[in-house]
């Protein structure tokens, strides 16, 4: 998804989040989702503050100490409203707190859990799963591909920062956490013999289905440079699933706390983590958490700037909005790095090398988030009217492109032939590949929507201004503000000859996928940088969910599931499965309330 981000201050990057309406198209299909536990993003103050503990993490001012963190709260008893004894306490209720809930509960454990916001969170749709009885309904069982060949891409992806053994274990268990997971909704309807199919009424409301089901005849997986596997699965209403697995934490004694955030961790002389402090919305005192295992579920820190400038200082030079929704009762944001902070004040090693999500829609998105015709490879040029690259990109790629191009912009442009071309882009994030003559049903999953187009959703979309046409591309060029147009046009010109000739001898593009601009009418829209849906990183962590210090130690009592577990994610978002970040945060949230639950 783009948007123009012109006199967007740096300090300014926060009003992103006016543009939530947008996501209801499904745009947080990869966001962290685990829930946040809520504070203020402003920096405490404008001093640099080192962390007794933080010795282990170089910032970019080279002296080890961590301007985001700010001091540890001191807490005495006087302050303490209620105090609870609990085998496990859960810290944030999403897509990773929910499950963790519900295994540690179920295992048997008295469960005490905080949310910052009124109710749970849920910003995403999708999971990225490998095998399982519920994928084997599909044909998608053990063995549908090779999980070497996964594993390995997916690696590549994050330079190989990433931890090895968490990704292995997701391999491993993420079919039958899945299985488990949508067992605990009696109401979830699976869809049957395509993705697209007709749902039953009684089915409308709360859906699964497999993307990319049945595979097209003109994708591949195995004959693309940058592969986007068919293994990962939708959900119409992911909130409905979670808010049926939470119930089951709930029918087995779960004790929720919503409008709670969580302030500070409780150690022992030994460093154990034995509980935590939390604060109840209004209130002035805090409530005492006695437990020998918490779990940090906390979520990302998009809506903290200072870290923000401290792990991603590139999203503040390339003034990239923030498409944030975990907000509590009052409007203010949740996933803001309290569990970073509470790790961190007790000694745990945050990692390097963080993972934005931008990976771009493509151009002109509407008020559903939906790009006029996705972040398809067409000819996409920039000001000057050059062409700057092969656009046969997955969207993360795409969007580092257009950070590159003058005015962070370019614009993508298509002809009248844009119906029966679409089929012949790959699968990826965003991609419009689907060619529709109706519109899809008021139903439709968002995830599934946002593949879709009609011609309906083109005229809308210049009707809206949102995309530029003309019967000539002369006519088109010049209705773009700053565009070169005499350089334009002869990058055009050469772009027609390369596809009439079936080679792109400039940049190597699929030859499947070169169309020329000769039918009009002709399109035109514009990609300025597309928003951040998360920023991926966290502690050091193992398969296990245990959190480690800077001393690459365990430490005692302390597990981390969702956005804050490192090693999933490094550099930027991986593109080469759809949901993988919600995915790891239903298997690992699962993880670590079983094995919170047997230290208790």
């Amino acid at each position: 998804m783009s948007k123009n981000t012109k006199n967007l201050s740096r300090r300014g990057f926060l009003s992103g989040a006016a543009l939530a309406g947008v996501a209801a198209a499904g745009l947080a299909a990869c966001s962290p989702s685990a829930s946040g536990t809520g504070e203020s993003a402003a920096a405490a103050d404008g001093e640099t503050a080192a962390a007794a503990t933080g010795e282990g993490t170089l910032g970019y001012d080279g002296t080890g100490n961590m301007p985001w963190l700010g001091e540890m709260p001191v807490i005495d008893d006087a302050s303490v409203e209620e105090e609870l004894d609990a085998d496990v306490l859960v810290i944030g209720l999403g897509a990773a707190g929910v499950p963790a809930c519900r295994a540690a509960a179920e295992a048997g454990a008295k469960v005490v859990a905080f949310e910052a916001s009124s109710h749970l969170n849920s910003v995403a749709s999708d999971m990225a799963i490998l095998g399982g009885e519920t994928q084997a309904m599909w044909g998608r069982g053990e063995g549908y591909i090779d999980r070497w060949t996964i594993i390995n891409e997916h690696m590549k992806e994050c330079s190989h920062h990433g931890n090895y053994a968490i990704m292995n274990r997701w391999a491993d268990v993420s079919g039958a956490a899945l299985d488990w997971f949508v067992a605990g909704s009696p109401s979830l309807y699976f869809v049957k013999d395509d993705a697209y199919e007709e749902i039953p009424e009684e089915g409308q409301a709360n859906y699964m289905f497999p993307y990319c089901y049945p595979v097209p005849d003109t994708y591949d997986w195995t004959k693309e440079e940058m592969p986007c596997y068919p293994t990962s699965v939708g959900f119409s209403s992911l909130g409905t699933v979670m808010k049926d697995n939470l119930q089951i934490a709930i029918d087995a004694g779960a004790d929720i706390r919503y409008d709670t955030r969580g302030i500070e961790l409780i150690t022992d002389d030994s460093g154990a983590v034995i509980g935590a402090y939390g604060q109840a919305k209004g209130s002035e005192g805090y409530i005492k958490v006695n437990a020998p295992a918490v779990i940090l579920a906390t979520g990302d820190y998009l809506a903290n700037e200072d870290m923000m400038k401290y792990f991603a200082p590139e999203c503040i030079e390339n003034q990239i909005p923030i498409l944030s929704l975990d907000m509590d009762a009052d409007g203010n944001y949740t996933n803001v790095g309290d569990g970073h902070k509470m790790g961190a004040w007790v000694g745990g090693a945050i990692e390097q090398w963080h993972a934005p999500i931008i990976h771009h829609m493509g151009g002109g998105a509407g008020p559903d988030g939906r790009g006029v015709i996705g972040n398809n490879g067409y000819l996409w040029l920039n000001l000057r009217g050059e062409r700057f690259m092969n656009e046969d990109l997955p969207g993360q790629q795409l969007e580092n492109q257009v950070e590159l191009q003058p005015q962070r912009k370019a614009y993508q442009f298509f002809d009248s032939k844009w119906p029966e071309q679409l089929a012949y882009f790959p699968m990826a994030h965003g991609v419009a590949c689907i060619y529709r003559e109706e519109a899809l049903p008021d139903y439709t999953a968002s995830g599934l929507r946002i593949n879709v187009r009609t011609k309906e959703d083109i005229d809308a979309a210049i009707a809206d201004g949102r995309c530029l046409t003309a019967d000539t591309v002369e006519d088109l060029l010049a209705q773009i503000e700053g565009m070169d147009v005499e350089t334009a046009k002869a990058s055009i010109e050469r772009y027609n000859e390369l596809c009439n000739a079936g080679q792109d001898s400039d940049f190597g593009k699929a030859s499947q996928r070169l169309f020329a601009l000769e039918n009009g009418p002709f399109y035109a829209a514009e990609c300025g940088c597309a928003l951040t849906l998360g920023n991926l990183g966290g502690f050091e962590s193992d398969a296990d969910c245990h959190v480690y210090n800077t001393d690459r130690e365990r430490i005692p009592g302390l597990y981390v599931c969702g956005a804050p577990q490192g090693g999933r994610f490094n550099v930027q978002y991986p593109i080469s499965l759809k949901g993988l970040s919600c995915g790891m945060c239903m298997v690992f949230g699962m993880i670590a309330g079983q094995n919170a639950a047997a230290l208790a």
